[in-house]
């Protein structure tokens, strides 16, 4: 994890500089600083340094050859995780702020009937739950996103809460790759640290 307070610009490789844009607002500008910083830190736990990591085609991190991960940021705070791929074949985390006001009509984009149901049976947590969801299938897009053959929506997956658990769990409603078919089952762990929910998943190596 890193946090604003380990924003520098002169700590990011020179590959990386040149892609962050020299129109960027200065919120963006550490966001992407502190997400690459702690994605440095993350490949140093695997033993690869110095490796710049540079944006995609849909500003998705490019990470070093035989290796995946995820990178999250909201706010001042910013998280990252990698894996070989013999160890897992996508990885996926998330992070955000529980705001209070965050428009309510988001439900109908985010989440299915039944995920609606589970929002709205709870008075006091309906924001909270909303935002677990959302958080949720933003780290299972980035975990299936190395194999995706197509984009995903938030209506291709279901989660339902597992409360003894702590986590969701999720099937595909709709076929991602050779490996996931539709009804592919998956879990994703679900946890809130003061104001913020952090959410991640792996995903089986592929044999």
């Amino acid at each position: 994890m890193k946090t604003s307070d380990d924003y520098n610009e002169l700590m990011l490789h020179p590959e990386e500089l040149g892609v962050l844009s020299f129109k960027a607002v200065p919120k963006r500008r550490i966001e992407f600083c502190i997400g690459r910083a702690a994605a440095h830190s993350a490949l140093s736990k695997i033993n690869i340094k110095n490796f710049p990591i540079l944006k995609g085609v849909h500003n998705e991190p490019l990470w070093p050859k035989g290796v995946v991960g995820a990178i999250s940021h909201s706010g001042e705070v910013a998280l990252a995780a990698v894996a070989r791929k013999e160890k897992a074949a996508g990885i996926g985390l998330d992070i955000e702020r529980i705001d209070e006001t965050i428009p309510k009509d988001i439900i109908k984009v985010v989440c299915t009937i039944r995920e609606a149901g589970w929002v709205n049976d709870s008075k006091d947590r309906k924001i909270e739950r909303l935002i677990m969801v959302f958080s949720a299938k933003e780290s299972a897009f980035k975990a299936f996103s190395p194999i995706m053959n197509q984009f995903l929506t938030y209506f291709d997956a279901e989660l339902i809460w597992d409360e003894d658990a702590s986590r969701f769990r999720g099937k595909l409603l709709t076929k991602v790759g050779p490996d996931y078919i539709e009804g592919y089952a998956f879990e994703v762990g679900c946890r809130r640290i003061g104001q913020y929910i952090f959410t991640f998943m792996s995903l089986p190596p592929l044999l």
